[in-house]
């Protein structure tokens, strides 16, 4: 009887710490995202600190993800986990309250919205985006007090640059610094913490982008989301881009940064995003970032940043300095 050799398995490089891989290792199931909508505002929309918000950004923020805006959060996380149970099977979710401020209420509102987000058993995982400038003491230590063994707290704290001559001209209303005394009392309280950053912003140069690497590699985020800038329809820079007063970076470049970012990063820190896409219709700029006719070009992008880290034969962490 002839015996059947099988063929070895081909083991993928592991390049880099990826969000999909940390939740597999932590919670050894299914972990899903659902995007929540809680309706808040921002200090650099409603005049407090500014108007009109960061000029990127849609009149309507990112709630393009969530389920009925309108629907009080509870039952928002309920059709959630209703859909993604079915279509995906997943059995642990992450209630992601995503656009604008979501730090930026009264203390009582925001434990409110923060009870109804965690209120399925099956959650695991709260993710609020804020801005550095809407954290609080009080509302840190909010934050804590939702910390345990069974649920994980994620600050996703944009950032965006560390030029303050940047931040004032895309309108965030905040500087560089607040970002990092934002980082410094999150981490006193063992919050996670991802940082988000954009490559691309009108007026910067390759040095700037890669000094807002080097100070985030050299800080103690836990996670970070890497965007392109995207000029979308109905926003303030899309006027600017219009007039031509700047350029949105090519792929290459963009796919370049993205590796040099990585290499200096600690391998510790976990990747959740490498890029950003926009639906056909509302993106301007740069156009490779457009999903294609309804599906995500995300795989193929992936691959091709995984594709230049094979080739300069380098990692997540190959060049990260303690």
């Amino acid at each position: 009887m002839q015996k059947t050799i099988s063929k070895p398995e081909i083991q993928t490089p592991v390049l880099y710490n990826s969000l999909s891989s940390y939740l597999k290792k932590r919670f050894s199931t299914k972990v899903q995202r659902i995007t929540l909508e809680a309706n808040l505002d921002c200090p650099n929309r409603d005049g407090t600190k500014a108007f009109g918000g960061c000029t990127f950004c849609t009149a309507d923020g990112s709630s393009a993800g969530a389920f009925e805006v309108s629907d009080p959060i509870s039952k928002q996380l309920e059709d959630g986990v209703k859909l993604f149970s079915k279509r995906f099977g997943a059995k642990k979710f992450i209630s992601y309250l995503q656009s604008f401020t979501n730090t930026y209420a009264p203390i009582d509102k925001l434990k409110s919205i923060y009870d109804e987000a965690v209120s399925h058993p099956d959650v695991v995982v709260l993710a609020i985006g804020t801005r550095p400038d809407c954290l609080s003491d009080e509302v840190l230590d909010l934050i804590t007090s939702y910390n345990n063994s069974k649920l994980e707290i994620w600050l996703d704290i944009g950032l965006q640059t560390i030029h303050d001559k940047t931040l004032d001209f895309i309108n965030r209303a905040h500087t560089g610094d607040d970002f990092f005394r934002a980082l410094d009392r999150a981490k006193k309280r063992n919050l996670i913490v991802c940082a988000h950053t954009i490559f691309g912003l009108p007026g910067e140069t390759k040095e700037m982008f890669y000094e807002t690497m080097r100070k985030l590699a050299s800080s103690p985020i836990d996670a970070i989301k890497i965007h392109q800038l995207l000029v979308l329809e109905k926003t303030k820079i899309a006027k600017q881009y219009n007039e031509g007063l700047f350029k949105t970076l090519e792929l290459d470049e963009y796919i370049s940064l993205v590796c040099d970012f990585l290499e200096i990063l600690s391998p510790k820190v976990v990747i959740h995003r490498l890029f950003s896409e926009a639906k056909p219709g509302e993106l301007i700029a740069p156009k490779w970032a457009e999903q294609d006719n309804g599906r995500r070009n995300k795989q193929q992008i992936l691959r091709m940043i995984e594709q230049e880290l094979i080739r300069r034969g380098t990692r997540q962490g190959a060049k990260y300095k303690k």
